[in-house]
């Protein structure tokens, strides 16, 4: 009996509190708007709530709030108050094109030291030439042999005027050789003109190929004779 008296002596005053917070809440109800706003200003906002709902014995926790899991296969809840971290893009430099032609930083065009430094280009187009003219006389497939003549053709052809132009390279610097001589021994040097110049490399032209054998001047010969020929047909006719 004793135990259950105390019971009831600690459930009475709930019960109580309970009674007491619903007759406020009926007197509340037949009040106006403006009346309740009256009275909340009056009495306070914090004891008004109190009043109707009771206090919240409720604690918030003191430390940051920490985001569980329910399963670990889950991504982890992260807290939407915490800035994200900016992205640190790395500054990409500006990438500066220089042309060689009108650098100074990549000094002045030397053509004789560049002609010296690339000289083992001929002895590669050589190299080159040969073995094409072998894998011409094995082919047998027409195309092929069309590609190595035309690929043949123009490697000659560049292997040609790299000559040429070695030997006008020499001439020049033989004549210059000479009217510096001319000058030291007090005599007047005579200066060649085009003219002059163009008779000379025709006639060593005509030497290189002599050497080469006869059949050799005769297609030159007949080549040129063609060429002159297409010249004079394409040269306007005077209008009579």
């Amino acid at each position: 009996m004793s135990g259950s008296e105390d019971s009831d002596d600690n459930f009475m005053p709930e019960q109580s509190v309970d009674d007491e917070r619903t007759s406020i809440r009926a007197e509340l109800s037949s009040l106006s708007f403006e009346e309740l706003q009256k009275l909340k200003e009056k009495i306070g906002a914090k004891v008004y709530k109190e009043a109707l709902f009771g206090k919240n014995d409720k604690k918030k926790p003191d430390g940051p709030r920490i985001f569980k899991r329910e399963n670990k296969n889950r991504p982890r809840e992260m807290s939407s108050k915490k800035p994200v971290p900016m992205f640190d893009v790395p500054k990409i430099k500006k990438r500066e094109v220089r042309d060689p032609r009108f650098d100074p930083l990549c000094g002045e065009f030397d053509k004789k030291q560049f002609s010296q430094n690339y000289n083992f280009l001929s002895d590669i187009r050589m190299k080159d030439i040969k073995k094409i003219r072998a894998e011409l006389k094995q082919t047998t497939d027409p195309e092929q042999e069309k590609k190595l003549r035309r690929l043949l053709q123009r490697l000659n052809d560049q292997h040609k005027a790299s000559k040429k132009k070695k030997e006008e390279d020499a001439s020049a610097k033989r004549e210059k050789t000479h009217v510096v001589q001319e000058f030291k021994d007090g005599r007047q040097p005579h200066f060649k003109n085009k003219s002059e110049r163009r008779v000379e490399a025709l006639v060593q032209q005509y030497e290189d190929l002599k050497k080469e054998g006869t059949g050799r001047i005769q297609r030159h010969l007949k080549r040129r004779q063609q060429k002159l020929k297409k010249r004079s047909h394409k040269a306007p006719t005077g209008v009579s």
